[in-house]
């Protein structure tokens, strides 16, 4: 049996707990919403989900292509160019 690295196996320890804790929070804030004529829904945390995936995925194993920050602000788009464009 392979012996998993200590720090990858802390980086996923701290990644299932911050996982784990979120959800705990977003349960916390549906369930004790105040607003009731205008429940809080699942839907409201989408933007937060997908940072919490950048924070446990890209983030937390730096090095790889995604890590790559653009220096000038007109290429820090949403999106990255992975592909030419098929005219001149």
């Amino acid at each position: 049996m392979d012996a998993i690295d200590p720090v990858a196996q802390q980086r996923q320890d701290y990644a299932r707990e911050l996982r784990a804790r979120f959800a705990q929070y977003k349960s916390w804030a549906i369930t004790h919403w105040p607003v009731r004529e205008q429940p809080l829904e699942e839907s409201a945390f989408v933007a937060a989900e997908r940072e919490l995936e950048l924070i446990t995925g890209a983030m937390l194993h730096p090095g790889g292509p995604s890590q790559a920050i653009p220096a000038d602000d007109d290429e820090a788009g949403q999106f990255q160019q992975v592909t030419p464009a098929p005219w001149p």
